[in-house]
């Protein structure tokens, strides 16, 4: 099994994050449902360029970093499909 290098995760970022910004300018039904709104909570959280990592974030907070984003993306698609009807991507 093949680990990651820093470099991978540097050039994965932007990416996820872009598929993630675009999923939070989806009506996703966040004014009705308080789970959607803590997904996008952390989904605007994530995005802040604060919390983004930077050369000097340590290579396993990148990791966590594009764990949790990609994680939040995941689930946001998943809400996306089921409220346009979409099979599973």
């Amino acid at each position: 099994m093949a680990t990651s290098t820093r470099k991978d995760m540097d050039a994965s970022l932007p990416e996820v994050v872009g598929h993630l910004n675009l999923l939070l300018g989806e009506d996703l039904g966040a004014d009705e449902d308080e789970d959607v709104r803590e997904l996008f909570r952390k989904g605007y959280r994530l995005l802040d360029l604060q919390n983004r990592p930077t050369a000097e974030t340590p290579s396993f907070g990148a990791f966590i970093y594009l764990r949790d984003a990609a994680d939040v993306t995941r689930r946001l698609l998943w809400i996306y499909t089921q409220r346009h009807g979409l099979g599973a991507p």
